[in-house]
């Protein structure tokens, strides 16, 4: 592109943040407004914000509308809630100020599945506007889907695809271990489980996402959660994992069409998780095994899918887009 797309970075949480730095280091990319209603951000610098030592002479609001409403930007890099119903009239306002955006939103990876009237509705006005929204990430948006329905592409033919991502939560972030449960007691983790406060947003959607691209109709999807049981004290820099406490969680969906099981997506997160790595494996011809040590770093690849995904929606067709309906991602620089 002869310009630069100039971006609004809304939400400054850590994935947030990564995701404006990352807006800086670009050439073809242009940061011009940041939104965050915590007031710890707000009227502050951007560039204070970001820990950068110098100004960016961005001021952080958090009254969205009035810098949305200016049409300084092309673009929205959105990265806060994980429900799309609940992120569904910002998405709304977003595209009804003509900007295009790219968000961390899980079940946006796919929202047809459990939201198909807001869905329809979004893409609706994303076309009347004239601009695409995509919802991505690296799980979901990369590891356990789009990676897997890559790798089929050079099969004659696949039976099965089964998923495994293990992840040492111990070596995330603060956020991240308590989001999974680390430390909580088994009772604890179950209740918490129950409240639906404890999961991985966005599994069952990643596993709609892989049939859909491969044609398959599923019968039925099954989705199950269990704690990772400590066998030995375990403390990180911010928590302490008692033995016999929850080291965090093992997250498992299934897919099953014409009376078997076709899809398996497994994620394990939890505190001193042995071998991490992720790993798709194929029932196809030709077989295909593909394991990536020490497994995707999560928060290195989020913030970079999400500015990488920029452009590719930028150029794409209007419209409510998934991983599948847009150009091929890459680095951008």
């Amino acid at each position: 592109m002869s310009k630069p797309i100039r971006v609004i970075q809304y939400g400054l949480g850590a994935i947030g943040r990564a995701a404006a730095r990352l807006v800086l280091e670009k050439n073809s990319l242009q940061l011009v407004g940041a939104v965050d209603a915590a007031p710890q951000f707000v009227g502050r610098d951007l560039g204070d914000v970001l820990g950068l030592g110098r100004e960016l002479n961005i001021k952080v609001t958090g009254q969205p509308g009035s810098l949305l409403g200016k049409k300084r930007a092309d673009a929205v890099l959105h990265c806060t809630g994980s429900s799309f119903a609940g992120e569904f009239e910002l998405f709304s306002a977003i595209a009804k100020a003509g900007l295009h955006c790219v968000s961390s939103c899980e079940e946006a990876l796919y929202p047809a599945w459990r939201h198909p009237d807001r869905a329809g509705k979004l893409h609706r006005i994303c076309v009347r506007h004239g601009v695409g929204l995509l919802g991505t990430g690296v799980n979901p948006g990369f590891v356990m889907d789009t990676l897997a329905v890559m790798a089929t592409a050079v099969c004659q033919e696949v039976k099965s695809v089964k998923v495994l991502r293990v992840v040492d939560a111990g070596t995330r972030r603060e956020a991240l271990q308590r989001k999974v449960g680390a430390g909580l007691s088994e009772g604890e983790f179950r209740q918490l489980a129950q409240e639906l406060k404890i999961r991985h947003v966005g599994l069952a959607e990643s596993l709609v996402f892989v049939a859909d691209a491969l044609g398959w109709n599923l019968d039925a999807v099954d989705e199950s959660i269990a704690p990772v049981i400590a066998d030995k004290t375990v403390q990180t820099q911010f928590l302490k994992v008692p033995k016999g406490h929850a080291a965090g969680v093992r997250q498992i969906a299934r897919g099953l069409w014409q009376g078997r099981e076709v899809l398996t997506l497994d994620l394990q997160m939890y505190v001193g998780a042995p071998t991490p790595r992720d790993e798709i494996i194929l029932d196809s011809t030709p077989p295909m095994h593909v394991v990536i040590p020490g497994g995707t770093a999560g928060d290195f690849a989020t913030p970079a899918i999400l500015v990488n995904c920029l452009p590719r929606v930028v150029e794409a067709k209007p419209g409510l887009h998934t991983m599948k309906t847009i150009a091929l991602p890459h680095v951008i620089f």
